[in-house]
């Protein structure tokens, strides 16, 4: 056991700021002065003294959503990935204080799972600079990576993003970036990622909401009707770059495009994915991980399974739109995962929504 306590955030997506009064369309987060409450909570008075880990699964940045001179590259370089984070962090000073804070608490430590938004974190100069931003030097012990596989496992738990978990985002752990014919490694994206830049990206400048509606078909249902011209836009540029990066790529760069990996992409495809299925199995095919938490869905869950066995999703810290009749409207719920080890018995994990302090008042950016 590597600590007492562990407190599993996702999804926060944290771009490079919003000023008040203008427009950012490509920021999602505006909960800072809560995630600082959180992490004041869980590193004073009773949990002063004791071991508490914070784990970022991933997606904590939305370095997706960055502009770098101007635009939205999508052959990143370490120059490039570096840069970015670096917007990030200077545009949310009051996270960024909170988590030096945290861990500047005797026994209080950070883990940090890249996700396929954040997934810049394996270059080491963006780490670097994330720890030079929280502990104040560019390598902490306090500050700790998991780069060499998409998961963090301790004590019959295995915490996941969720990206490796669908064709769309899956990334390549084994040839994470491509180097040949070219000055500087740049990283190797999936499709979701390489459509998020080409055309979520310029769609959120007009409709700043596009990527937080689920279901996402649902939408573009609607839209169909009541935004026609958007929606035929949606269309035309979706397939314009899908036969771009994955039909002509086949045959420009068949060493980087695979044809089975664009199959199971078109098979598998789902705006806000289940996982519960690929979880089950797992769990059968690893008996000795009782509990699996993920992030990347945006959708919070808990689910108890036979043999006491659990799977939960810590969702997202931004706004969801959601059309399900089931749960419709708009969704502000601050959710995250606490893993606790009572003494004799297994981690037990339990899914919570931070209500903190009461607000007098909220500040309206736009």
């Amino acid at each position: 056991m590597s600590g007492k306590l562990k407190i599993v955030i996702s999804d926060f997506h944290l771009a490079d700021g919003q000023e008040s009064g203008l427009l950012n369309p490509w920021e999602n987060f505006h909960h800072d002065a809560k995630l600082a409450e959180l992490l004041r909570y869980y590193s004073t008075d009773y949990y002063e003294d004791e071991e508490v880990e914070l784990v970022i699964n991933g997606d904590f940045f939305d370095l997706l959503q960055v502009r770098y001179d101007g635009g939205f590259p999508d052959e990143i370089t370490e120059e490039i990935g570096a840069a970015k984070l670096t917007a990030c962090l200077e545009g949310h000073p009051v996270a960024v204080r909170a988590l030096a804070d945290f861990i500047d608490v005797p026994k209080k430590r950070i883990v940090v799972l890249p996700g396929n938004h954040d997934i810049e974190l394996v270059f080491p100069a963006c780490r670097r600079v994330f720890t030079q931003f929280v502990a104040g030097r560019p390598e902490d012990e306090r500050v700790r990576f998991i780069i060499d596989k998409p998961y963090y496992e301790f004590d019959g738990v295995q915490i996941h993003h969720g990206m490796q978990f669908e064709a769309m985002n899956r990334f390549n752990w084994k040839r994470m970036f491509l180097s040949k014919g070219r000055r500087q490694p740049i990283l190797n994206l999936p499709w979701g990622s390489i459509y998020l830049l080409r055309v979520l990206n310029i769609l959120k400048e007009s409709r700043p909401y596009i990527d937080r509606v689920q279901p996402f078909s649902l939408y573009l249902l609607g839209a169909l009707f009541f935004d026609t011209g958007f929606a035929l836009r949606i269309i035309a540029m979706s397939i314009h770059v899908f036969f771009v990066t994955r039909i002509l790529a086949l045959f420009k760069r068949p060493r980087e495009v695979s044809l089975v990996a664009t199959l199971q992409l078109l098979l598998e495809y789902q705006a806000f994915p289940n996982f519960e299925g690929k979880v089950k199995r797992l769990m059968r095919k690893h008996p000795r991980i009782h509990t699996v938490i993920l992030g990347h869905t945006h959708l919070a869950k808990v689910r108890r399974f036979g043999g006491n066995r659990t799977y939960v999703n810590t969702g997202t810290w931004t706004d969801l739109i959601s059309l399900d009749i089931a749960r419709p409207g708009l969704s502000r719920e601050l959710t995250y995962a606490t893993v606790e080890f009572p003494a004799g018995q297994p981690a037990q994990t339990t899914l919570k929504s931070w209500r903190g302090y009461h607000d007098l008042w909220r500040e309206i950016h736009y």
